[in-house]
């Protein structure tokens, strides 16, 4: 019954992704990062590496669903 419930919302609202808001340090300037990801825990990798660097500093992590973006892997 879980299962069905969890398809029925993808089918209606899309996949669940994740994205990571940066900033360039020294100005006012915000971008999307590059990487569109699948999971929580891999958004939250890439905001460790990005606070790693000394050009982008990280804003916040957005969850977003779309039906036209398909990562999602086919289960066979």
């Amino acid at each position: 019954m879980k299962r069905l419930l969890k398809e029925m919302t993808r089918f209606l609202f899309g996949d669940v992704y994740y994205a990571v808001i940066i900033g360039e340090r020294g100005s006012d300037r915000y971008d999307l990062a590059s990487q569109i990801h699948t999971t929580r825990s891999s958004a939250e990798a890439h905001r460790q590496r990005i606070n790693e660097t000394r050009t982008y500093i990280y804003i916040e992590t957005i969850r977003f669903r779309s039906r036209q973006l398909s990562l999602r892997k086919e289960e066979s």
